[in-house]
């Protein structure tokens, strides 16, 4: 399982290296995990719920500045 250095980080999953040194890293904790397939999809799963929650908050906060601005 793949767990941030710092449980707010809300950084995405990178894959980086190549050959042996291949790692599953956070672009903003530095976090790094073997890149078993388990943990590629782990990644996957938790870059594209932070794409959800990024663009959820976008929308709200647009609604809300249409809201103050009426």
């Amino acid at each position: 399982m793949l767990e941030h250095r710092d449980g707010h980080c809300t950084g995405n999953w990178r894959l980086v290296g190549s050959g042996e040194d291949r790692r599953i890293a956070c672009e903003r904790c530095d976090a790094s995990f073997r890149p078993t397939p388990e943990n590629r999809l782990a990644a996957i799963d938790e870059n594209y719920a932070g794409i959800y929650l990024r663009r959820l908050t976008a929308e709200g906060v647009a609604q809300q500045d249409d809201r103050d601005a009426a």
